[in-house]
């Protein structure tokens, strides 16, 4: 956009410049006038001001008059609106907001960039913010952008596949992406692209069915997620398991930010160590729900003494009340 908005305007401009030239040049060579009256007569001829000549024109002098201002006024006409245009009801605006955002997303790092705002989108960036975390959004309509208006989020308006923007989104200092365009075929060029930027960054991605979360899965996305199971999902526990479901329904809309669930991975300096170590390590008020050890064995409620292997995943609930 804003090479656009630079190119449309040098051309503007030497267009104008040109029909200024052309009309200074023909004066010169046809009346013999200095530069100074030469230049006077085509501004006040193309601005139709109506002074009057310069100097007495002949005949040649009034034909080429004549076509300066055929030609020459619908050129300059339209390059002066085209740029009043640009200046006041949109490129220039848009190239303001746009360097803005630019130097937003220069200053920060560990964010997370959300891709689509589409409704999955719009809840994710929701439980995001919630969440306190730093977020820098790519859309494509600029239209879908008014949801961010006044909630001091950064943003790309383009396409969430195209590395550039990626790259404009800060995709090599972000810690995360999660995309949750419409087409699961835009979400693997999304998966893929970011990969291909930040090999470390954690990506997870939205799936409309079990075929597509296997590709993405494969192309490099570390979680997906298909929303149609999950409310399927949720519809049959609140008919199975209504009380569990209100439980937490209730506990997270009337403390929403007091508590959260969180999955860790044991690092190598864990192996060995027990589960106690790591919460006094990590946070004394967390609550250890379950492990998953590598090969796939999963210990519930495990004891403080439970012994952790490089590679565990420690299941918590954080409490943020303290």
């Amino acid at each position: 956009m804003r090479q656009s908005f630079a190119r449309k305007l040098i051309f503007l401009s030497s267009l104008i410049s040109f029909v200024v030239m052309a009309g200074t040049t023909g004066y010169i060579l046809i009346e013999g006038w200095s530069v100074l009256d030469s230049l006077y007569m085509t501004v006040i001829t193309l601005a139709t001001i109506g002074y009057g000549e310069t100097h007495q024109l002949d005949a040649a002098g009034r034909l080429f008059t004549i076509a300066l201002i055929v030609f020459g006024t619908g050129v300059v006409g339209y390059g002066i609106s085209s740029v009043t245009l640009m200046l006041f009801q949109g490129d220039l605006p848009n190239y303001l907001k746009r360097r803005k955002m630019e130097k937003i997303i220069a200053r920060i790092s560990g964010h997370i960039i959300v891709c689509g705002l589409s409704r999955t989108g719009k809840y994710a960036l929701d439980e995001l913010l919630q969440a306190g975390q730093s977020v820098v959004v790519i859309e494509r309509d600029e239209a879908s952008t008014l949801y961010l208006e006044g909630r001091d989020i950064p943003y790309i308006v383009g396409d969430a596949t195209e590395d550039e923007n990626l790259i404009a989104a800060g995709v090599d200092k972000a810690k995360a992406v999660i995309t949750c365009l419409t087409a699961d075929a835009e979400n693997a060029f999304v998966v893929v692209s970011a990969r291909n930027l930040n090999a470390k960054l954690q990506i997870v991605s939205k799936a409309e069915t079990e075929s597509s979360r296997n590709k993405l899965l494969a192309v490099g996305a570390d979680k997906v997620v298909i929303p149609s199971r999950l409310g399927g999902s949720n519809l049959a526990n609140m008919v199975v398991r209504p009380e569990t479901l209100h439980f937490f329904e209730h506990l997270h809309s009337r403390y929403p930010n007091t508590f959260s669930a969180e999955l860790f991975n044991a690092s190598a300096v864990w192996h060995g160590r027990r589960l106690e170590e790591f919460v006094e390590f990590k946070d004394s008020h967390m609550l250890v729900i379950a492990l998953e050890h590598p090969g796939g064995e999963i210990e519930f409620n495990p004891s403080p003494d439970a012994i952790l292997l490089e590679g565990t995943s420690i299941m918590v609930i954080n409490n943020f009340k303290k």
